[in-house]
């Protein structure tokens, strides 16, 4: 049977942090993530295959280091996906207390992408746009750069979720702009809120970002990560962010299972 995720690029990943203790944060909204995908695009699913491969993959992993680890849904078979199977790969995370401390760099995207593919609404193997942009942002000195849609709007990074602080409120680009719902992303509103804040889903563009007192940038693996400047517009680092990534730790302590 035919690599359909090699040849086509027919296949889903999650990526996980691993934190001390063998620690995941999530699984379960992660695999459901999986498990939409796999109905969307109609792959096979077993949540339980994904879960032996996950902890076996931790078994491979010392105690005492925090790594990213990636899950990944390969599927076989020649006139469609008659199997699937899983595969990991992991490695040890990065020093990012400068970055936090500092906040990143990010730019915007070379080119716009369409809000309706179905291709940002999932953790698919077909990353090549994605790969394509974050090859770029590194280039030009950017921690990520933010895509815009075909009506001009901020969606997200090629590796993140973004989010907008005005007047003590959050915002964040609509799903319905075209990205990726990220686990991070749904904590960090539910974070937020808990802690009292208001946080909307609202259309940006880059015209409208000098208006912001400061921006951030989410995945599973950075976490709550301070932006300093998009494109030729500064930002402080303004101390709701701190309060945001305390809040989404306790989120995360709480997950661990």
């Amino acid at each position: 049977m035919k690599n359909r995720t090699l040849f086509f690029g027919e296949g889903l990943f999650e990526t996980f942090r691993i934190y001390p203790g063998k620690n995941l944060a999530f699984v379960e909204d992660h695999l459901h993530r999986m498990a939409e995908g796999c109905r969307f695009f109609a792959l096979p699913f077993s949540k339980n295959q994904a879960l032996d491969t996950l902890k076996s993959a931790l078994d491979e992993v010392p105690a005492d280091v925090e790594a990213r680890l990636r899950l990944t849904l390969i599927s076989h078979g020649d006139q469609g996906a008659a199997k699937v199977t899983f595969e990991t790969t992991w490695e040890p995370l990065k020093e990012m207390r400068a970055q936090q401390d500092r906040g990143v760099k990010l730019g915007l995207a070379p080119f716009q992408r369409f809000s309706k593919s179905p291709l940002v609404r999932f953790k698919t193997t077909s990353y090549l746009e994605n790969i394509f942009v974050f090859t770029w942002a590194r280039g030009e000195g950017f921690f990520d750069a933010l895509f815009t849609n075909e009506r001009g709007e901020i969606t997200e990074g090629s590796i993140t979720n973004v989010f907008f602080l005005r007047k003590g409120r959050i915002l964040t680009p609509p799903a319905e702009a075209g990205l990726l719902p990220g686990i991070t992303r749904k904590q960090i509103i539910k974070a937020s809120r808990e802690q009292g804040f208001s946080v909307m889903e609202s259309t940006v563009r880059p015209r409208d970002l000098r208006a912001f007192d400061g921006v951030f940038v989410t995945n599973s693996v950075i976490e709550v990560l301070p932006v300093c400047v998009v494109g030729d517009t500064h930002f402080a680092i303004p101390h709701m962010i701190r309060s945001i990534q305390a809040g989404y730790q306790e989120r995360l302590k709480a997950s661990f299972g």
